[in-house]
């Protein structure tokens, strides 16, 4: 049987982005991958409710025949997504915490594509990605998050819990949600992450970690570097910045007339 893109990139996107190749990614700024999430533009904005009712209807018949196909009912939610009316939103609220990862996947990113109602469409995700414990679901909340532009306190310090996890995605997707945001309270710890990994010992001193600590942390580092830089761009728009020390002097100086603080 044939698989929907959006189905694959669910279900295997997740373990694969870690593996991206660092030279791939420096100097590249295109975030849309991290967290395994993809966020299509904004839907199209129906202005007449008529149409929007007509859109629904449509999309509850389809999913009732799609009901054993999972792949159509992702292809379904995906259609819904290209639509942005108060009327879809609540039909897509359905779907956020579906049994099937994909189709939740799907139905969150369809969510983060209604900026006409931002505030509730970023509520909607931001209480999915508390019930929730299944990784690709929280980063697909967090990424959709930050394309609404939603600040939501209770949000913000979550993202900043899911910031320090040592899973990488939602490392990433975090990243992502603050970049998006343009936000200058996380300058600090998002420009902490620049450096790569490396042991202050000699290289022959016992105390030092394997090096299979080594490699799993660079390799982690190499995943994560390309979205930090991304990240501060876009809350320093025309800067950017190698290492950690550079952030620190840029914010002690300059930084500072910006509101940014270290």
């Amino acid at each position: 049987m044939k698989r929907s893109p959006l189905l694959l990139l669910s279900l295997f996107a997740l373990p694969l982005l870690g593996q991206e190749d660092i030279g791939l990614m420096v100097g590249k700024p295109d975030p849309t991958r991290a967290g395994g999430v993809v966020v299509p533009d904004p839907g199209l904005k129906l202005e007449d409710p008529t149409i929007a009712r007509q859109e629904v209807t449509r999309f509850q018949a389809e999913m009732k025949e799609a009901r054993k196909d999972d792949n159509k009912q992702i292809e379904l939610i995906d259609r819904m997504g290209g639509f942005d009316h108060p009327l879809i939103l609540g039909e897509l609220r359905k779907y956020v915490r579906d049994r099937n990862h994909a189709i939740a996947v799907a139905a969150c990113i369809a969510v983060a594509r209604q900026p006409s109602d931002a505030d509730k469409a970023g509520s909607l995700l931001y209480s999915t990605m508390k019930a929730e414990k299944r990784t690709n679901i929280i980063c697909a909340c967090l990424v959709g998050m930050g394309r609404l532009g939603y600040e939501n306190k209770g949000a913000y310090r979550e993202a900043e819990k899911l910031f320090t996890k040592d899973m990488s995605e939602m490392h990433k997707a975090a990243t992502r949600y603050f970049g998006y945001l343009k936000s200058k309270e996380a300058f600090r710890m998002i420009a902490e992450k620049l450096d790569e990994p490396r042991s202050t010992l000699p290289a022959d001193d016992p105390r030092n970690p394997p090096a299979s600590y080594w490699k799993e942390r660079w390799e982690e580092w190499a995943s994560n570097v390309y979205y930090t830089r991304w990240a501060l761009k876009e809350i320093v728009p025309g800067e950017t910045f190698e290492t950690t020390k550079e952030a620190e002097q840029w914010a002690e100086s300059e930084g500072k007339e910006l509101g940014i603080e270290w």
